[in-house]
């Protein structure tokens, strides 16, 4: 089945009456796939609610959750090292359709934006069935919430740098992190997402074998990645 909310409230409604059978759709490139996240699952179609614009107003930039990859990278309005963190995303075709919401909202290891955004200490505009809230990106990736986000929200003139280690342009990253205003935020596969004010963020993971790479060349990656600079 496919809803069609016509409000974030209502689309975030069903979310919860519908908690273990029921994801939201906009891109679809997760959700859509093979074995993909909505697999047996009824769809909240939430592609007629807007929230594809970017803009600033008071020096905060907003970037709307059902924004593309691809409209993140042709904007002038959004710091270079988020956009750089869009364009890890190897194919034209995935940029044009991937949204910023669908992949922060799927809390992925490989995440190509989750890195760079807690890094620049965004928040997120959502919407709950108890109202609108601002969650910051770091709490909300190490949370299980199932929130709406509406929008992405940082500071227009920030600055930072994110770097991607990965086998091919196409493939699963090992390790992605990014450094902005003193934050330094880390993602690494088979781990647990972590972000911190301090470089020593490894010293605190667990690292495993996987298809990325081995334990020890992700350990690796993670301790030596925040001394090597831009």
């Amino acid at each position: 089945m496919i809803y069609h909310p016509t409000t974030p409230l209502e689309a975030v409604t069903m979310r919860k009456q519908n908690a273990d059978t029921a994801v939201y759709l906009a891109g679809g490139t997760d959700d859509l796939r093979l074995n993909g996240s909505a697999q047996g699952k009824d769809l909240i179609d939430i592609n007629g609610l807007g929230l594809d614009d970017i803009f600033v107003q008071d020096g905060k930039l907003y970037i709307g959750a059902r924004c593309t990859f691809n409209q993140i990278i042709e904007s002038d309005l959004v710091p270079e090292f988020i956009r750089e963190a869009a364009r890890f995303c190897a194919s034209f075709t995935k940029r044009n359709s991937a949204t910023v919401g669908g992949n922060i909202g799927l809390r992925r290891q490989d995440s190509y934006l989750a890195a760079a955004l807690t890094a620049a200490d965004a928040v997120l505009k959502s919407i709950t069935p108890h109202g609108e809230e601002m969650k910051p990106i770091g709490e909300y990736l190490q949370s299980g919430c199932k929130r709406l986000i509406e929008y992405v929200v940082l500071d227009a003139d920030r600055t930072g740098w994110v770097k991607r280690f990965t086998n091919t342009t196409s493939s699963h990253a090992a390790v992605t992190a990014a450094v902005s205003g003193g934050i330094y935020a880390l993602s690494v596969s088979g781990s647990d997402f972590v972000y911190g004010t301090t470089p020593d963020l490894a010293d605190s993971m667990e690292f495993t074998d996987d298809i990325s790479g081995s334990a020890a060349y992700k350990k690796y990656l993670a301790k030596i990645v925040f001394t090597l600079g831009r």
